[in-house]
């Protein structure tokens, strides 16, 4: 069990602190671009956006569809960030703190469903 959490807690500190990862080495569950990161979790893909000073916090407007979560208001057009997996539409959490966006999205659960072999 030791090794197990030495595993997830090494995995958490990578996702959260790439720049401290070995050279030529990045994570799949792990993209930057611009102003954003996308962190995908087991349960949940994390996305933070940094919001430009001069733009006011009301103004910004989030949707989300097409494995696309969509940010409006912060540049000129609409800002369009892929997402790694499916995501549920129930349960979305936004939060802003210290000019940073955080959007949590649960994964979609998969319909797939277990058949037990009677013997």
């Amino acid at each position: 069990m030791t090794k197990m959490n030495e595993f997830v807690q090494k995995s958490i500190e990578e996702a959260l602190n790439p720049s401290q990862q070995g050279e030529g080495h990045s994570p799949p569950f792990q993209e930057r671009e611009g102003d954003y990161k996308v962190v995908e979790l087991m349960r949940e893909i994390v996305v933070t956006i940094q919001k430009p000073i001069e733009v006011d916090v009301e103004s910004i407007r989030l949707s989300v569809g097409n494995g696309k979560l969509f940010v409006d208001g912060i540049h000129y057009g609409r800002m369009t960030i892929p997402l790694p997996a499916h995501t549920s539409r129930r349960n979305i959490y936004a939060q802003y703190s210290d000019g940073i966006i955080e959007v949590r999205l649960p994964k979609k659960n998969s319909d797939e469903k277990e058949i037990f072999l009677h013997y």
